[in-house]
């Protein structure tokens, strides 16, 4: 079973700096944080103005409820995959990926980043499925959890970025 999820951040930067920021390098090596376990394979695929990025990062699961502890083979390892087109009409489309080499989940989602009244917003619209039989549906909820803060994020580290901080 698969639960739905539609997501959004507001940026307060005009959607063409917001667009330059998301499809650069340097954006997503910030996205890590530091991460001593993480890596970033970037690639602009259709040439300048699109990206595609591929974030692999181990998490740590002692913050994790013993739901999923109990069903995790190894590290927590996600890999997250984002693509981005080109600007065009002030506004660009793309796609999010994600899933775990711990346990059955996947994530499927398209991006649109637009203007909106002179700044811009970043909405992802997809769904979450999670292949445990009783606990699935359980999972499923806290996945959705860390995709909105993962939309969150994003919005916010564009917002720090392109205000200098």
């Amino acid at each position: 079973m698969s639960k739905e999820f539609s997501f959004s951040a507001d940026i307060d930067h005009d959607v063409e700096r917001v667009h330059a920021a998301l499809t650069s390098e340097e954006y997503w090596k910030g996205r890590l944080g530091g991460s001593t376990t993480g890596s970033v394979e970037f690639a602009s695929p259709a040439g300048p103005g699109t990206v595609r990025v591929t974030l692999t990062d181990e998490t740590d699961t002692s913050g994790l409820p013993a739901v999923v502890r109990g069903i995790l083979r190894g590290p927590l390892v996600m890999q997250r995959t984002d693509e981005w087109g080109p600007l065009e009409g002030g506004a660009a489309q793309g796609t999010l990926t994600g899933g775990s080499s711990s346990f059955p989940v996947s994530i499927e989602g398209r991006s649109e980043l637009r203007a909106r009244d002179g700044g811009a917003v970043l909405e992802v619209r997809g769904q979450v499925t999670v292949k445990v039989p009783v606990v699935g549906g359980q999972i499923e909820g806290l996945v959705l959890q860390m995709v909105e803060a993962i939309v969150s994020g994003d919005g916010n580290a564009l917002n720090e970025i392109l205000s200098g901080n």
